[in-house]
Parts: structure tokens; C-alpha cells; sequence
């Protein structure tokens, strides 16, 4: 009760700092389309692409499910007072090099019970700005619950803050932030197919791209291990 009364009051304060923010280092107000593609109700995963840490701000205060979840590095949860506020914002620790079962399992609950999932499927940002290699560990969570996903394309977060900073910066000239919400992709067609994760994470993969004007990524995601003992389990 009192946890939920904390949120209400917090977050949409929260979200607009955040906003007001990002506006100041992109030097223009943040950019939002096609938010409508995302289902107002029932279980969804969010997909946006990752490179920059300031990713996450930028999904947080677009998003335009009222109280989605979110996943995250677990390693942010071991900073001084960041980690109850996280949790308190519905953000879900993950062990980034490992299997966490136990983390994609409660965010298959979560989207089976209706809820929006947010969730990087490139499992970490990069130097190079560009769209890597997808994990199928995202698109496996889909699968099994049975939802939609939803392809986000981020623009201009790595002009604030590369991947490799340890802070953001205000840009020199104007590079306003600017997200973009894909049609759902519905998977029933191959629900419960061989190959189906493989297929799903191919269409993701493919979405992204173009909605990034990019090519398509080739080769392994990082942390295969991992990846592989997901897609087992």
C-alpha cells in the first residue's frame, strides 16, 4: 500500500524532471511518434534499441503505458539509495553475463498478466551507435507468454551520452532525442513452432533495422553462453 502510494506520487514527477533534462543536453524538446502503436491494455514487450546509457531515460518518460515495467542491469541496484528508488519504479534487476532465470521468468509472469514490459533485446549499449545482434532470449519471453512486441528506435541519446562516458553532456548544436513506437509484431503464426524464437528474433531484428535506416546486424549477441542456455530452458 504504502509502496504504491509512493509510486503515484513519485513518478510522473520523476518522469518530467527526466524529460526536462534530456531536453536541456539535446538542446530540443524530446521527440515522440506513433506512440499509438502500443496497446493501451494486455500483455506487451517493448523492444527499443541501446546505445547510450541515457536509453533508458529516454524509453521511460515516452512510453505511453502509464505503469510499464522495466528490466535493468543489475549492477545499477548496488548504488547507493539508485537501487529502492528502481525498485520502487518497477524496474527489474538482471545479471547481464549469466542466465537469470529466475529475472525472464518473473518477466513472463508480468506480460501473462497483462502487463508492459520494457526490455533492451541487445543486452547492452556499444561505441559504435549501431544496432547489434539481438538476444533471443527477449523474443523466447515473448513467444512463451504469447504477446506482442512492440520495436522502438532510439535517435540522438548517444549525441548526450555515449556508451562509454561515465556522464552526459549538453550537445554544441541542436540533436533533440527522439523515439519511435513500430507497429506490434504479432508472433501467433509460429507459436509453439520449431525454429520459433530463431524466426521471431529475425523479424525483430530485421524491424529495428529498418526503422533505424541501418543494415542488418550478423553475428552472435554478446554473452552467447548465456543466450544459449536461455533459449533451453
Amino acid at each position: 500500500m504504502l509502496r504504491e502510494l509512493l509510486y503515484t506520487l513519485t513518478w510522473t514527477p520523476a518522469k518530467l524532471l527526466v524529460r526536462a533534462i534530456l531536453c536541456y543536453l539535446g538542446r530540443g524538446r524530446v521527440r515522440v511518434h506513433d506512440a499509438e502503436n502500443v496497446p493501451h491494455r494486455g500483455g506487451v514487450l517493448i523492444c527499443p534499441n541501446h546505445v547510450s546509457d541515457a536509453d533508458p531515460a529516454a524509453i521511460a518518460v515516452t512510453c505511453p503505458r502509464r505503469t510499464p515495467y522495466f528490466v535493468a542491469k543489475r549492477e545499477l541496484f548496488d548504488i547507493r539509495y539508485l537501487g529502492f528508488w528502481l525498485r520502487l519504479w518497477r524496474v527489474l534487476p538482471i545479471q547481464r553475463d549469466s542466465a537469470d532465470r529466475a529475472a525472464l521468468r518473473r518477466v513472463e509472469e508480468l506480460l501473462k498478466a497483462g502487463e508492459a514490459v520494457i526490455l533492451f533485446p541487445e543486452g547492452g549499449g556499444n561505441d559504435e551507435a549501431t544496432l547489434q545482434p539481438l538476444h533471443a532470449g527477449a523474443l523466447l519471453i515473448a513467444l512463451r507468454a504469447k504477446v506482442p512486441v512492440v520495436p522502438v528506435a532510439m535517435r540522438n541519446t548517444a549525441a548526450i551520452w555515449t556508451y562509454s562516458d561515465v556522464l552526459p553532456h549538453r550537445v554544441g548544436s541542436p540533436h533533440p532525442i527522439s523515439v519511435t513506437f513500430g507497429e506490434p509484431l504479432d508472433f501467433s503464426d509460429i507459436w509453439g513452432k520449431p525454429g520459433a524464437t530463431e524466426t521471431a528474433t529475425r523479424r525483430l531484428t530485421e524491424t529495428l533495422a529498418a526503422m533505424l535506416g541501418q543494415p542488418v546486424p550478423v553475428g552472435k549477441p554478446r554473452n552467447r553462453s548465456a543466450e544459449e542456455t536461455l533459449t533451453q530452458t
